[in-house]
């Protein structure tokens, strides 16, 4: 097969007669130069994607579509534009010592052959169209002019500096060199501004078939910036790599590294991930600004009640306070403010993180790294011999990290660290399924918060609005005759929301918990005991929030599911909104009946009952939201 004739392929596969083959080499060798594929184009008889496609049916190669195809800068570098113009290819990428390469006429021997010498590689033809490949030739090997039309959308009107570490092991000379030209140059750096401007935590780049999705996470949310086409995938991808100081020619393992930049005056870190998918490498970039002024712990969203417990639980001088919740809700930010809440000149702090994401003055921090053995065990075992006072460890990751931890929090440390888990009470059970034992757990365990992020009504365009009847059944206690919402505006970006605040659950463990932990007492007491020292729930301070017009009911509800088994389960007062115990009948902070039965008959009621259907007592309340109103006892 390898020996025969483009022509005669496509004799034999039926896609053209011989007659109109004849016909087309007697045109060919009349006007020289001309293609006998393009002839059959010009004629009609074949199109240039059958032709294609046929030619990689006959010849078993694989066919590739180059507006979708991610081209690899790297590979173009390695043949020059006159052989590309010459054989009609393009380069695609490498690997290791073999270059794929796509080709109108894959049976050229002598361009392959030419390829292989300049390149000193083994070359992998693939199958392209003719009209393709030339417009490749032309994007690939003169990026400027298409490159400064897709950027009409980004600000590039900044200069984005990367800052090179001292690295004996690379030529950051040679990397920078590699990555020269300018308008990738300027993609990557508009797509990091763009970030930058618009308060994103996270961008992202994610290949689909036939373009490129640029999004980016604000206020924990993703928004989609804008497609680009495939062709930037390569180019793009590579340069990212380059700036983290990763391996360019990998693409079938993850990848991690950090870009460390200056944009203006302000110096930031970029965490980059790569992760191979079906359409291509996806890219993510966490900002972390390592300056930024960190929240104070008044100011994070804590209700007055819970302030108090809080600083009662950290001003303790020995303990373990856990802060719990999922990836992404704030768990760092909080411990930080708690520690800068504790600072001053009379106590040693140490912080143990992975990585390090703010910088904190006065204090100690070190950066685990599990591939040269410094583990937050190992770390620490080696903190302790430090004198400190207070330690903070960045998770409790496994076992040993959270014995040495409570070991060295009843040797006279104060221990903060974090947990994965949905609520406090649950944060005990994750203790004991890790195997530490109940004694040491009761013993050291000064309080837990759990915690999430909502978006909060923008100021700018919020308004009120009167809550429809499911609202206030959702809500389930007494609201406001009006809510808070955003109608969206340029300040915003249409969302309502602008910035984020917590929702928490604080937990104080005092005797009678300590005895019910170290007793190994079921989750069903702890919840009793946790609600009967004042604890909310979750879903509860979120409510509260949201009759404060601090976020919004949709908000919440995207945050944390709400049903009236929550507050059941949790024990919480319609009337006061405060947590009391899950058997109790009267509510100890207002006076107010918390059994919902029918004052006449004792029958159980459903919250929107107006009557009783066993005797006819009719409940009080308004009509209009069927929620009865308990009057408080006299």
């Amino acid at each position: 097969m390898a020996v025969k004739k483009i022509g005669e392929l496509l004799v034999e596969s039926g896609l053209i007669s011989e007659e109109q083959l004849q016909e087309a080499l007697s045109e060919s060798k009349e006007n020289k130069g001309v293609r006998v594929g393009h002839v059959l184009v010009k004629k009609g008889y074949a199109s240039e994607i059958d032709i294609a496609q046929t030619l990689s049916f006959q010849l078993r190669i694989p066919f590739v579509d180059i507006s979708a195809a991610s081209v690899d800068p790297e590979a173009i570098k390695l043949v020059n534009e006159r052989l590309a113009k010459k054989y009609f290819l393009i380069p695609l990428y490498q690997e290791r010592k073999l270059l794929k390469i796509a080709m109108a006429d894959p049976l050229n021997l002598n361009a392959i052959d030419d390829l292989r010498f300049s390149t000193g590689m083994e070359i992998q033809p693939c199958v392209a169209t003719l009209s393709d490949i030339n417009s490749a030739v032309a994007r690939y090997y003169h990026l400027n002019e298409p490159i400064e039309d897709l950027m009409v959308d980004l600000k590039k009107d900044k200069l984005v500096e990367v800052i090179h570490e001292a690295d004996s092991g690379r030529d950051i000379a040679e990397q920078v060199k590699k990555s020269s030209a300018p308008p990738i140059i300027k993609m990557v750096d508009s797509i990091i501004i763009h970030g930058v401007d618009n308060r994103a935590s996270d961008i992202h780049l994610e290949p689909q078939e036939k373009c490129v999705k640029l999004r980016i996470r604000v206020d924990g949310i993703m928004r989609e910036t804008m497609q680009l086409p495939k062709w930037v995938q390569g180019p793009v991808v590579s340069r990212i790599k380059i700036m983290a100081k990763m391996d360019i020619a990998e693409r079938r393992i993850s990848q991690d590294g950090r870009i460390k930049v200056r944009l203006g005056d302000k110096n930031l870190d970029l965490r980059v991930s790569t992760l191979p998918t079906q359409y291509g490498e996806t890219v993510v970039m966490r900002i972390l600004d390592p300056k930024a002024s960190l929240l104070s712990l008044d100011s994070i969203g804590f209700l007055e009640e819970d302030f108090e417990r809080i600083m009662e639980i950290i001003d303790r001088p020995q303990g373990v306070v856990l802060v719990t919740g999922p990836t992404g809700c704030g768990k760092t930010s909080t411990l930080y403010a708690m520690l800068g809440r504790i600072k001053r000149e009379e106590i040693n702090i140490i912080t143990i993180e992975d990585p390090i994401e703010y910088e904190l003055k006065d204090v100690n921090q070190v950066a685990v790294n599990d591939k040269t053995g410094l583990t937050f065990s190992y770390t620490l075992r080696s903190v302790l011999r430090q004198d400190p006072d207070v330690i903070l460890v960045g998770e409790m990751r496994d076992t040993e990290t959270a014995i040495i931890a409570h070991q060295a929090s009843m040797t006279g440390h104060l221990v903060f660290s974090t947990l994965h888990t949905n609520d406090a009470i649950s944060s005990v059970v994750r203790l004991r399924n890790m195997g530490i034992p109940p004694y040491m757990i009761a013993s050291a365990l000064n309080g837990i918060v759990a915690q999430r992020l909502v978006r909060k009504i923008c100021a700018n365009c919020k308004e009120p609005y009167e809550p429809k009847k499911e609202d206030r059944r959702k809500i389930n206690f007494n609201v406001p005759q009006k809510l808070y919402r955003g109608a969206g505006c340029k300040a915003c970006n249409g969302t309502g929301y602008s910035g984020r605040t917590g929702i928490f659950e604080v937990l104080t463990v005092n005797s009678r918990l300590k005895n019910l932990i170290a007793t190994e007492a079921p989750e069903s007491e702890l919840i009793r005991a946790a609600a009967e020292t004042g604890m909310a729930p979750l879903h509860l301070d979120g409510l509260k929030k949201v009759s404060e017009g601090i976020t919004t009911l949709e908000e919440l509800m995207r945050v944390v599911y709400l049903s009236k088994e929550n507050e059941n389960k949790n024990g919480v007062c319609p009337s006061c909104r405060n947590p009391v115990g899950a058997e109790a009948e009267v509510c100890v902070h207002c006076g107010s009946f918390i059994k919902n039965d029918c004052p006449t008959c004792g029958k159980l009621r459903q919250p929107d009952w107006i009557m009783c259907p066993y005797c006819a007592t009719r409940f009080g309340g308004d009509d209009n939201d069927n929620i009865p109103e308990i009057e408080p006892i006299s």
